[in-house]
């Protein structure tokens, strides 16, 4: 069926309609496809624990064998009930294909979630479960203004903190990239504030103005620029800060996705770093311009996407075992800081 319009998520989030099982959670926002991932696993009755019940498949998997999803989706369970396959990570291989069979029958016991990135209109997965009775698609777009100030009404005004408009509207202008940052940031404001129930511009300028987030973006380009310092100071400074393992991942997912599309723009178009740079769309910080231009000459395509994939797997198990989610992010990143070096 056509792709869920934004009012009909949340109810979909909320109780997934088994007449479609087969769900795609796809956009350009990671942290918000994984956050509505994690919520659709959590809903749809299955018990995510139980490896028995939970087949976890990254997407190259999934898409080397056109049969691998059916099958998995028709295999009873050990103990009856429904099983849940979830499928995630990145794939160069044509995942659409092994959809295609999937989304010609009708789930009974099984649900089938996929995350996916950005996918244009036409591309053939998204056009496979929009076109099929039996599949549903979720958009997962950066946040805009009412999807925010629904954020900030859940995470502030919702546990007690005031926010009068104007506030708001200053908050919201240091958020919106990604909804797991958005949220971490939220959180990490409440805390800041503590006993004092109205958070003003001076909460917000200590927490998440400006500073910290173009913080965040130096520790990123440090770690893409094969830095060992940005790792044993900086990535061990944010989590000591608070900010969860699986959000730092998340977050340095996005960076490098902006790295790997930029990198293709350099090639399908034939123009040069700075240029890729100078034309990105949001535009990059001006201080960070010939930084970037520099790591991104060096990085390969292949590169890029060995690290994404990295990350993406570390995210998962970060989010699954969150009390070992600081030992994961810091042997992901010694191993992404790695990899940026054999390219210097």
């Amino acid at each position: 069926m056509p792709a869920l319009k934004p009012a009909e998520i949340g109810r979909f989030l909320e109780r997934p309609d088994p007449s479609w099982r087969a769900i795609l959670v796809y956009g350009p926002d990671s942290g918000l496809v994984s956050e509505r991932a994690d919520k659709l696993a959590a809903s749809c009755g299955v018990d995510t624990a139980d490896p028995f019940a939970t087949i976890r498949l990254d997407a190259d998997t999934a898409a080397a064998d056109r049969n691998r999803l059916l099958d998995e989706a028709f295999t009873i369970g050990m103990f009856g009930g429904d099983r849940l396959i979830r499928v995630s990570g990145q794939t160069r291989r044509n995942l659409a294909d092994a959809v295609k069979p999937l989304l010609q029958q009708k789930l009974e016991n099984a649900w089938v979630l996929i995350e996916a990135g950005d996918l244009k209109k036409g591309a053939a997965l998204r056009t496979a479960f929009e076109k099929s009775p039996n599949g549903v698609a979720i958009p997962c777009y950066l946040d805009e203004a009412r999807a925010l100030d629904e954020l900030i009404a859940e995470e502030l005004t919702g546990k007690g903190y005031a926010v009068n408009r104007e506030l708001a509207a200053y908050l919201r202008q240091f958020l919106g990239g990604d909804r797991l940052a958005s949220r971490n940031e939220l959180r990490k404001l409440a805390l800041y504030a503590g006993d004092e129930k109205e958070i003003t511009r001076e909460h917000v300028n200590a927490i998440v103005g400006d500073a910290s987030i173009i913080d965040l973006d130096e520790v990123f380009d440090s770690i893409s620029a094969g830095e060992m310092s940005a790792l044993e100071e900086e990535v061990g400074r944010l989590l000591e800060q608070g900010m969860a393992a699986d959000m730092l991942l998340l977050n340095a997912l996005r960076h490098f996705q902006t790295l790997h599309e930029l990198r293709g723009k350099m090639e399908s178009a034939r123009v040069s770093a700075k240029a890729a740079v100078d034309g990105a769309r949001p535009p990059v910080f001006w201080k960070r311009k010939d930084r970037l231009t520099r790591i991104l000459s060096k990085l390969s395509t292949a590169q890029l996407e060995r690290i994404m994939a990295r990350l993406h797997q570390a995210g998962f198990e970060a989010r699954a075992n969150p009390e070992l989610g600081a030992a994961i992010a810091g042997t992901c990143f010694l191993a992404v800081v790695l990899e940026a070096r054999q390219a210097s």
